[in-house]
């Protein structure tokens, strides 16, 4: 039987993965490395004084760490989500026989 939760979760992910995989990991890699920036950026510059002694080339090194952490978010969260999503699929099947 599955639960109102797994049922939502059934068709947001169903509506999520309907593309291309390319345009998911896209789009959500950008939303990841957006924020994954400004929680470093602001981290770094609450608890650091990096932005002196840094130089210039600091923020182009924080713009990669944020793309690689946005990225690899995106596919930490695929590859759960798909986990999840056949676990309930399969458990519904057993249920059926």
């Amino acid at each position: 039987m599955i639960t109102n939760a797994e049922r939502r979760f059934i068709e947001q992910w169903r509506d999520q993965k309907s593309g291309p995989k390319w345009k998911y990991y896209l789009l959500f890699s950008m939303a990841w490395s957006v924020v994954s920036f400004l929680v470093i950026f602001f981290l770094l510059k609450l608890f650091t004084n990096l932005w002196q002694t840094g130089g210039p080339n600091l923020i182009y090194l924080l713009l990669t760490i944020a793309v690689l952490v946005g990225f690899f978010s995106t596919h930490f969260t695929y590859v759960t989500n798909e986990k999840k999503y056949h676990a309930i699929m399969e458990r519904e099947k057993k249920s059926k026989r």
